[in-house]
Protein backbone atom coordinates (compact mmCIF):
# COMPACT_ATOMS: atom_id res chain seq x y z
CA UNK A 1 0.00 0.00 0.00
CA UNK A 2 3.02 2.18 -0.56
CA UNK A 3 2.15 5.80 -2.00
CA UNK A 4 -1.33 5.86 -0.15
CA UNK A 5 -1.89 9.16 2.48
CA UNK A 6 -4.47 7.96 4.61
CA UNK A 7 -7.41 9.98 4.98
CA UNK A 8 -8.15 11.78 8.44
CA UNK A 9 -11.41 11.04 9.97
CA UNK A 10 -12.94 11.84 13.34
CA UNK A 11 -15.95 10.66 14.71
CA UNK A 12 -19.61 11.75 16.70
CA UNK A 13 -20.88 8.20 17.00
CA UNK A 14 -21.11 4.78 18.49
CA UNK A 15 -19.32 1.42 18.60
CA UNK A 16 -21.26 0.50 15.07
CA UNK A 17 -19.08 3.60 13.41
CA UNK A 18 -16.20 3.22 15.65
CA UNK A 19 -14.81 -0.57 14.67
CA UNK A 20 -14.79 -0.18 11.28
CA UNK A 21 -11.38 1.66 12.38
CA UNK A 22 -9.97 -1.02 14.77
CA UNK A 23 -8.08 -3.92 13.39
CA UNK A 24 -10.40 -6.37 14.93
CA UNK A 25 -12.21 -6.10 12.70
CA UNK A 26 -10.45 -4.39 9.74
CA UNK A 27 -7.00 -5.82 9.96
CA UNK A 28 -5.63 -3.21 7.32
CA UNK A 29 -7.93 0.16 7.29
CA UNK A 30 -4.77 1.87 8.85
CA UNK A 31 -3.55 1.77 5.08
CA UNK A 32 -5.99 3.94 4.56
CA UNK A 33 -7.52 5.93 7.42
CA UNK A 34 -6.48 7.98 10.49
CA UNK A 35 -9.22 7.75 13.07
CA UNK A 36 -7.68 11.27 14.69
CA UNK A 37 -10.64 12.12 16.85
CA UNK A 38 -13.98 10.37 18.46
CA UNK A 39 -16.59 11.44 20.72
CA UNK A 40 -18.42 8.12 21.85
CA UNK A 41 -22.05 7.87 22.64
CA UNK A 42 -22.69 11.29 22.97
CA UNK A 43 -25.89 12.92 22.76
CA UNK A 44 -25.98 16.09 20.44
CA UNK A 45 -28.04 17.46 23.55
CA UNK A 46 -25.05 16.68 25.73
CA UNK A 47 -22.71 17.82 23.05
CA UNK A 48 -24.00 21.59 22.74
CA UNK A 49 -24.40 22.28 26.34
CA UNK A 50 -22.03 23.89 27.98
CA UNK A 51 -18.85 22.59 29.37
CA UNK A 52 -18.86 21.20 33.19
CA UNK A 53 -16.13 20.99 35.53
CA UNK A 54 -14.19 17.33 35.54
CA UNK A 55 -13.54 16.45 39.71
CA UNK A 56 -12.09 13.49 40.22
CA UNK A 57 -12.91 11.64 43.02
CA UNK A 58 -13.35 7.91 44.53
CA UNK A 59 -15.70 6.71 41.77
CA UNK A 60 -13.64 8.07 38.70
CA UNK A 61 -10.44 6.21 40.48
CA UNK A 62 -12.40 2.96 39.89
CA UNK A 63 -13.15 3.54 36.41
CA UNK A 64 -10.93 1.90 34.00
CA UNK A 65 -9.25 4.50 31.28
CA UNK A 66 -11.23 4.39 28.61
CA UNK A 67 -14.87 4.76 30.83
CA UNK A 68 -12.93 8.00 32.45
CA UNK A 69 -11.94 9.33 29.25
CA UNK A 70 -15.12 8.95 28.17
CA UNK A 71 -16.76 10.39 31.31
CA UNK A 72 -14.37 13.61 30.90
CA UNK A 73 -15.10 14.40 27.31
CA UNK A 74 -18.58 14.49 28.26
CA UNK A 75 -18.05 17.22 30.78
CA UNK A 76 -15.24 19.08 28.87
CA UNK A 77 -16.57 19.11 25.26
CA UNK A 78 -12.83 19.22 24.75
CA UNK A 79 -14.17 17.33 21.29
CA UNK A 80 -14.54 20.93 19.39
CA UNK A 81 -11.11 22.57 20.57
CA UNK A 82 -9.52 19.62 18.97
CA UNK A 83 -11.88 19.33 16.21
CA UNK A 84 -10.35 23.04 15.81
CA UNK A 85 -6.66 22.34 16.16
CA UNK A 86 -6.31 18.36 14.14
CA UNK A 87 -9.17 19.68 10.83
CA UNK A 88 -10.25 16.54 9.73
CA UNK A 89 -10.53 15.37 6.31
CA UNK A 90 -13.99 13.73 7.19
CA UNK A 91 -16.43 13.58 10.01
CA UNK A 92 -18.46 10.42 10.31
CA UNK A 93 -21.82 10.77 12.87
CA UNK A 94 -24.45 8.36 14.01
CA UNK A 95 -27.30 8.89 15.92
CA UNK A 96 -27.47 6.55 18.43
CA UNK A 97 -26.62 7.90 21.82
CA UNK A 98 -30.33 10.26 21.04
CA UNK A 99 -32.43 7.24 19.74
CA UNK A 100 -31.03 4.58 22.66
CA UNK A 101 -29.16 6.26 25.88
CA UNK A 102 -30.99 9.65 25.91
CA UNK A 103 -30.36 12.15 28.56
CA UNK A 104 -30.58 13.69 31.96
CA UNK A 105 -31.57 17.30 31.88
CA UNK A 106 -29.37 19.97 33.46
CA UNK A 107 -30.25 23.11 35.09
CA UNK A 108 -28.51 24.88 31.79
CA UNK A 109 -28.27 21.57 29.43
CA UNK A 110 -27.97 18.08 29.51
CA UNK A 111 -25.41 15.18 29.98
CA UNK A 112 -25.90 12.15 27.95
CA UNK A 113 -27.23 9.15 30.41
CA UNK A 114 -25.14 5.73 29.74
CA UNK A 115 -25.37 2.93 32.54
CA UNK A 116 -21.37 2.91 33.08
CA UNK A 117 -22.26 6.50 34.59
CA UNK A 118 -25.40 5.84 36.53
CA UNK A 119 -23.40 5.82 40.33
CA UNK A 120 -21.97 9.26 39.40
CA UNK A 121 -22.88 12.72 39.19
CA UNK A 122 -24.73 14.40 37.33
CA UNK A 123 -26.24 10.96 36.15
CA UNK A 124 -26.93 9.30 39.54
CA UNK A 125 -30.13 9.40 40.70
CA UNK A 126 -31.55 11.81 38.07
CA UNK A 127 -34.32 10.84 35.68
CA UNK A 128 -33.71 10.18 31.85
CA UNK A 129 -34.92 11.15 29.35
CA UNK A 130 -35.58 9.36 25.99
CA UNK A 131 -37.21 9.80 22.40
CA UNK A 132 -39.03 6.51 22.73
CA UNK A 133 -41.19 8.17 25.64
CA UNK A 134 -41.21 11.39 24.74
CA UNK A 135 -40.73 11.60 20.83
CA UNK A 136 -42.17 15.14 20.14
CA UNK A 137 -40.58 16.91 22.92
CA UNK A 138 -37.11 15.62 22.80
CA UNK A 139 -37.42 15.74 19.22
CA UNK A 140 -37.59 19.30 18.71
CA UNK A 141 -35.20 19.62 21.62
CA UNK A 142 -32.69 17.44 19.36
CA UNK A 143 -33.36 20.03 15.99
CA UNK A 144 -32.24 22.81 17.77
CA UNK A 145 -28.96 21.55 19.46
CA UNK A 146 -28.69 19.60 16.00
CA UNK A 147 -28.53 22.66 14.01
CA UNK A 148 -26.26 24.15 16.28
CA UNK A 149 -23.70 21.53 15.90
CA UNK A 150 -24.08 22.00 12.20
CA UNK A 151 -23.34 25.53 12.45
CA UNK A 152 -20.25 25.23 14.31
CA UNK A 153 -18.65 22.77 11.58
CA UNK A 154 -19.93 25.33 8.97
CA UNK A 155 -18.09 28.32 11.27
CA UNK A 156 -15.28 26.32 12.43
CA UNK A 157 -14.14 23.51 10.49
CA UNK A 158 -15.57 24.54 6.98
CA UNK A 159 -13.66 21.96 5.21
CA UNK A 160 -14.62 19.32 6.85
CA UNK A 161 -16.91 16.56 4.83
CA UNK A 162 -19.74 15.15 6.97
CA UNK A 163 -21.24 11.79 6.29
CA UNK A 164 -24.00 10.79 8.06
CA UNK A 165 -23.78 6.88 8.95
CA UNK A 166 -27.26 5.20 8.04
CA UNK A 167 -27.51 2.04 10.01
CA UNK A 168 -30.43 -0.04 12.11
CA UNK A 169 -31.23 -2.30 15.12
CA UNK A 170 -31.18 -5.87 14.14
CA UNK A 171 -32.59 -9.02 16.37
CA UNK A 172 -31.35 -11.77 15.10
CA UNK A 173 -27.75 -14.24 14.88
CA UNK A 174 -26.98 -16.27 11.99
CA UNK A 175 -28.42 -19.02 13.28
CA UNK A 176 -31.69 -17.06 13.36
CA UNK A 177 -32.15 -17.01 16.95
CA UNK A 178 -33.06 -14.16 18.67
CA UNK A 179 -31.56 -11.09 20.69
CA UNK A 180 -34.18 -10.23 22.48
CA UNK A 181 -35.40 -13.81 23.85
CA UNK A 182 -31.67 -14.35 24.82
CA UNK A 183 -31.73 -11.39 26.78
CA UNK A 184 -35.31 -12.09 27.74
CA UNK A 185 -34.37 -15.05 29.32
CA UNK A 186 -31.51 -13.32 31.29
CA UNK A 187 -33.97 -10.79 32.80
CA UNK A 188 -32.34 -8.32 30.81
CA UNK A 189 -34.02 -4.91 29.25
CA UNK A 190 -35.79 -5.35 25.60
CA UNK A 191 -36.11 -2.82 23.36
CA UNK A 192 -38.84 -2.44 20.10
CA UNK A 193 -36.55 -2.60 17.35
CA UNK A 194 -39.07 -1.50 14.79
CA UNK A 195 -40.02 1.55 16.94
CA UNK A 196 -36.56 2.34 17.46
CA UNK A 197 -35.84 1.91 13.55
CA UNK A 198 -38.24 3.91 12.81
CA UNK A 199 -37.72 6.99 14.76
CA UNK A 200 -33.77 6.47 13.49
CA UNK A 201 -35.21 6.78 10.08
CA UNK A 202 -36.82 10.11 10.90
CA UNK A 203 -33.77 11.47 12.82
CA UNK A 204 -31.50 10.63 9.63
CA UNK A 205 -34.16 11.62 7.19
CA UNK A 206 -33.78 15.36 8.82
CA UNK A 207 -30.04 15.14 8.87
CA UNK A 208 -30.08 14.99 5.20
CA UNK A 209 -32.76 16.98 4.36
CA UNK A 210 -31.36 19.89 5.93
CA UNK A 211 -27.74 19.67 6.01
CA UNK A 212 -25.09 19.52 3.05
CA UNK A 213 -24.08 15.70 4.04
CA UNK A 214 -23.00 12.49 2.26
CA UNK A 215 -24.53 9.61 2.81
CA UNK A 216 -23.24 5.83 3.76
CA UNK A 217 -26.23 4.00 4.25
CA UNK A 218 -25.84 0.63 5.63
CA UNK A 219 -29.54 -0.29 5.83
CA UNK A 220 -29.64 -1.65 2.60
CA UNK A 221 -28.33 -5.11 3.12
CA UNK A 222 -29.73 -7.13 6.03
CA UNK A 223 -26.85 -7.76 8.30
CA UNK A 224 -26.90 -10.27 11.45
CA UNK A 225 -25.23 -9.90 14.58
CA UNK A 226 -22.75 -12.06 15.75
CA UNK A 227 -22.35 -14.13 19.11
CA UNK A 228 -18.96 -14.35 19.40
CA UNK A 229 -18.73 -10.49 18.81
CA UNK A 230 -15.67 -8.66 21.00
CA UNK A 231 -18.08 -6.22 22.83
CA UNK A 232 -20.75 -8.76 23.67
CA UNK A 233 -24.39 -9.54 22.35
CA UNK A 234 -26.15 -6.49 20.89
CA UNK A 235 -28.39 -4.97 18.47
CA UNK A 236 -25.61 -3.01 16.46
CA UNK A 237 -22.84 -6.01 17.03
CA UNK A 238 -22.59 -7.39 13.58
CA UNK A 239 -20.82 -10.53 11.90
CA UNK A 240 -17.50 -9.22 10.18
CA UNK A 241 -19.26 -8.62 6.30
CA UNK A 242 -20.79 -5.20 7.64
CA UNK A 243 -17.66 -3.73 8.76
CA UNK A 244 -15.88 -5.28 5.32
CA UNK A 245 -18.73 -3.12 3.83
CA UNK A 246 -18.75 -0.08 5.37
CA UNK A 247 -14.90 0.61 4.31
CA UNK A 248 -15.61 -0.41 1.10
CA UNK A 249 -18.93 2.07 0.84
CA UNK A 250 -16.85 4.51 2.99
CA UNK A 251 -14.25 4.30 0.10
CA UNK A 252 -16.84 4.54 -2.90
CA UNK A 253 -18.29 7.36 -1.20
CA UNK A 254 -15.42 10.02 -0.93
CA UNK A 255 -13.62 8.48 -4.59
CA UNK A 256 -10.69 6.18 -3.43
CA UNK A 257 -11.01 2.78 -5.17
CA UNK A 258 -7.89 1.91 -3.63
CA UNK A 259 -9.64 0.81 -0.60
CA UNK A 260 -12.13 -1.95 -2.48
CA UNK A 261 -8.90 -3.25 -3.74
CA UNK A 262 -7.25 -3.21 -0.34
CA UNK A 263 -9.80 -5.05 1.06
CA UNK A 264 -10.75 -7.35 -1.63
Amino acid sequence: MSGITPKKIAIVGSCLVRDNFNTNFNPGYKHFFECILHQHQSSFLSLMSPELPFIENEETKKMNAFTKWHYRTEHTKEFFKLLQSNQPEYLLIDTYADLYLGVVRLDNGFFTYNPKFKNVSPVKGEAVWRIEADFDSYFDTWVQHLDAFFQFMQNKVPSCGIILVKAQFEDLFTDGSSLNEWRKKRKYPVVDIERLNCIWNKMNDYIETHFNVQILDMTQKKYRLEKEHPWGNFYVHFTKDFYHDFLQQLGELIGDNSIERGLG
